[in-house]
């Protein structure tokens, strides 16, 4: 026989509140994306003033190897190289993700299927599918798309629900409604207001067709830096540049009603800038999370800062969460996506931790030290695999001639038999 009785009982739950996942969002959002977040924000709230920040020299001229800098001009497929080397793609997908950067047509589209690319490679599908996500993630929004449909698609990433489920809906089954005026009967499908499928379709019409054409128009994308670092008397400097954390501003006409106007204005004008208030602190965590984790990298990777990459040390996110006191995830959304410009030039936060592979050796310091080597090397006599896997080990650094194949294929480095002149 059951007994029915009452139990009481304890236990901690987290609850995320929406500022708390707005300001998580933010972190994790690279600075161009937060950049479109806020231009958009200012668009919809017109009280408030937003300008997209200018770019940060990464560090004084004289002190940088010219060897180093970013190019200002480049060719799309370059930057998009560059992007995805940015990455931390595997070999593998890296290796086909540049192929495809490389075969794009005029409009930026995919020259040829994705199934025959990866059966030419001799790739896997999923493969080929990871490299070519990576490839459309990259800017401009659109590049990569399989066809007009996913260009338009692809180009969504930035607006916020429910806008973005209504302009999809759109480009995929209404478009032919949209030529013909047909906004009611779009409405009436998709079951909302005909003023919301307006602004959808003015919102669409600004979209590309074709983004490698839009993306020539500007050749001038340079990569920015989201945070700083120089030496100063003796000490480590650390900024973080106002790219990766931009000002969102009251105009100065609603600062003046806050103050003078009546009790209704100021009711209304204190509603907006709550709202707003909340991207303000977001943007400040962000910041200063940002300058913490940057501190602990500089602390833990200074050999990186003083002479390059041979010198990254072996690194987790792990580490930098324990000396911080924060999660291992809030560490992971700080780097993501980020970039930090010192004397050895612009090099993604991401690419700073990097998995032991030898006793006191990180993966980027074999990968690199792999690189001189070949630098180095008599073009007329080039070394193979297991000749730099010998060198290597007398370094200390013991790896086996199929991870020095590995490196050197994500090095984009060809064999001994290609490097032969």
């Amino acid at each position: 026989m059951q007994s029915l009785g009452l139990e009481l009982s304890m236990k901690q739950e987290l609850r995320l509140t929406a500022e708390m996942r707005l300001s998580l969002r933010v972190l994790q959002l690279a600075s161009a994306d937060l950049a479109a977040e806020l231009e958009r924000f200012a668009e919809e709230e017109p009280w408030f003033r937003f300008e997209r920040p200018r770019p940060a020299a990464a560090m004084r001229t004289d002190d940088v190897d010219p060897l180093a800098r970013v190019a200002s001009r480049e060719l799309l497929e370059e930057r998009l190289k560059q992007e995805l080397r940015l990455m931390g793609l595997p070999a593998p997908v890296l290796r086909i993700a540049l192929y495809l950067a490389d075969d794009l047509d005029e409009r930026g589209y995919l020259a040829e299927p994705i199934d025959v690319i990866a059966g030419r490679l001799g790739a896997s599908p999923a493969q080929a599918r990871e490299a070519l996500a990576a490839l459309q993630s990259c800017d401009p929004p659109g590049i990569g798309a399989e066809d007009l449909t996913s260009c338009l698609l692809l180009q969504l990433r930035n607006e916020r629900q429910p806008m973005q489920s209504i302009m999809a809906s759109i480009i995929r089954c209404h478009l032919s409604d949209v030529a013909e005026g047909r906004f009611a009967d779009i409405a009436s499908s998709l079951s909302v207001p005909v003023a919301q499928v307006e602004e959808a379709v003015r919102r669409i019409r600004r979209l590309t067709p074709a983004p490698a054409r839009a993306a020539s128009d500007d050749p001038v994308v340079p990569l920015r830096p989201d945070v700083l670092v120089h030496k100063m008397e003796g000490e480590w400097v650390i900024e973080v540049t106002e790219w990766a954390a931009p000002r969102l501003e009251l105009r100065p006409a609603y600062r003046r009603l806050l103050r003078e106007g009546d009790a209704e204005v100021r009711k209304f004008v204190s509603a907006r800038v709550a709202r707003a208030t909340w991207w303000m602190r977001a943007i400040e965590r962000r910041r200063l999370t940002l300058q913490r984790v940057a501190e602990a990298l500089v602390r833990r990777q200074e050999g990186y800062f003083e002479r390059g990459a041979a010198a990254i040390r072996p690194l987790r996110l792990a580490d930098i969460a324990e000396d911080l006191g924060v999660h291992e995830s809030t560490v992971s959304r700080a780097v993501k996506g980020k970039v930090l410009g010192s004397v050895q030039g612009l090099i993604s936060m991401e690419r700073l931790f990097s998995v032991e592979v030898a006793p006191g050796w990180s993966q980027e310091a074999a990968k690199a030290r792999l690189a001189e080597i070949v630098q180095a090397e008599d073009k007329a006599n080039p070394l193979s695999d297991q000749a730099i896997a010998n060198l290597l080990a007398s370094e200390g650094c013991r790896l086996s001639r199929r991870a020095i194949a590995k490196y050197r294929e994500a090095l984009c480095i060809p064999n001994s038999f290609q490097r032969r002149r």
